[in-house]
């Protein structure tokens, strides 16, 4: 397991994908480590064996950018980018052109270390040596680095490799990846398990609904919340939340990938999500009338617990990845949902979820009458979403919140 340092756990939290070198200290000694974030299914593509590359440029002078190209789709594959910024950056790829192995450690959305391996770069190419000892560091103003991180891939792929100001070096195929299992104890004592190689794909995702929302002390967190449907208990959605100003339903929609013998491209990804979506909204609906109704709701053990009723309820699709959906997509799902119940819905991803509870936990944080507590926060940045996915007329929406440094 490899633990961020203070710096590198701050960038990891606020950045949905994101590459960073370290020259850490491991077994033998400091080692050149690869730390990559990503959303699951990405992760998932590089355990399975898909083609990466490591892709090295300079920009702006003396600035050198590095990437990690993953080939998880024919004809638009990934890459997850940084700027070489600080000495420890620099003596990593040095590292690598000396022909140290690589450690990689792998994360997930909420920054948590699920698993890593151990490459041997073959590097002979003299160029990463030089590109590395000559780079100039210190922070960098991102704007525009996009596009030229996008011309760079694109004049590499199509075969211009002699320019010495860039380099793409094939990564070694990783024949095992050792997981790293995580649990969390939760406010309410029970364990929950993060494994990027369970098989359950759907639960793992609604257990990143309970590690994220336990710091936030809800009245009522219910995992697989139950009701009677004649004499025995059946599911009523995948994760409850309720406190005194609202209830939280959530319908976590994944996609299978460790079970298929041949790894789809985007194009089939993003009919299954859809596909997926519409039977969430269904599922939704329905759970959302069982709690207007008054219906008694228990956990797994039987245990029946009160929920708020009479407040809007906020009914949460839980997808993957939002670019796997068209960019103008659920306004109507959200009207019905809307006249039918008098709630809000929303689609979300894990990396848009835990933006919104960083922003509930930071309004907490600098409330000045002390009164907030983090479950309204939640429940009023779900209400402004709602409101912008009104202007947008699209559930697919992205919000970023800049906070003014405080005096």
């Amino acid at each position: 397991m490899h633990m961020l340092s203070a710096q590198n756990r701050s960038e990891f939290l606020a950045t949905p994908h994101l590459v960073r070198l370290d020259n850490a200290k491991g077994r033998a000694g400091f080692e050149p480590t690869l730390l990559i974030k990503a959303d699951v299914i990405v992760l998932k593509y590089m355990t399975r064996g898909v083609r990466l590359q490591l892709m090295i440029g300079q920009v702006r002078g003396d600035r050198l950018i590095y990437g990690l190209v993953v080939h998880d789709d024919p004809t638009s594959p990934g890459v997850i980018w940084s700027v070489l910024e600080r000495e420890e950056e620099r003596r990593a790829l040095l590292g690598v052109a000396e022909g140290k192995p690589l450690q990689v450690f792998l994360f997930n959305e909420l920054a948590i270390n699920v698993a890593w391996a151990e490459m041997q770069v073959n590097v002979t190419d003299s160029r990463l040596g030089s590109l590395a000892a000559y780079a100039g560091l210190g922070q960098v103003d991102h704007t525009g680095l996009s596009a030229t991180i996008d011309e760079l891939f694109v004049r590499l792929r199509d075969g211009e490799l002699t320019d010495p100001t860039m380099l793409l070096v094939d990564l070694p195929a990783v024949e095992h990846w050792n997981p790293v299992r995580n649990s969390l104890i939760t406010s309410q004592s029970n364990v929950s398990e993060v494994d990027l190689f369970d098989l359950d794909e759907g639960r793992q995702q609604e257990k990143l609904v309970i590690w994220l929302s336990d710091n936030l002390h809800p009245d009522v967190i219910i995992d697989q919340p139950q009701i009677m449907k004649g004499a025995r208990l059946r599911e009523l959605t995948d994760v409850l939340l309720s406190y005194s100003g609202g209830t939280f339903i959530f319908e976590s929609k994944t996609l299978t990938l460790l079970n298929r013998s041949e790894l789809p491209d985007r194009t089939k990804l993003s009919k299954n999500v859809l596909s997926s979506v519409k039977k969430g909204f269904n599922q939704l609906k329905g759970a959302a009338r069982q709690i207007r109704d008054g219906t008694r709701i228990y956990d797994t053990d039987g245990r029946e617990h009160e929920v708020e009723r009479s407040q809007p309820i906020h009914a949460i699709i839980l997808v993957p990845d939002l670019r796997l959906l068209p960019p103008q997509f659920g306004f109507d799902m959200m009207v019905d949902f809307a006249k039918a119940i008098h709630g809000y819905l929303h689609i979300l991803d894990p990396s848009e979820l835990l933006r919104i509870v960083q922003i509930a936990e930071q309004l907490v944080r600098r409330s000045e009458s002390q009164t907030i507590t983090p479950m309204m926060a939640l429940d009023s940045r779900f209400i402004e979403r709602a409101d912008t996915c009104i202007d947008a007329k699209s559930l697919n929406v992205e919000i970023i919140t800049h906070f003014e440094a405080a005096p």
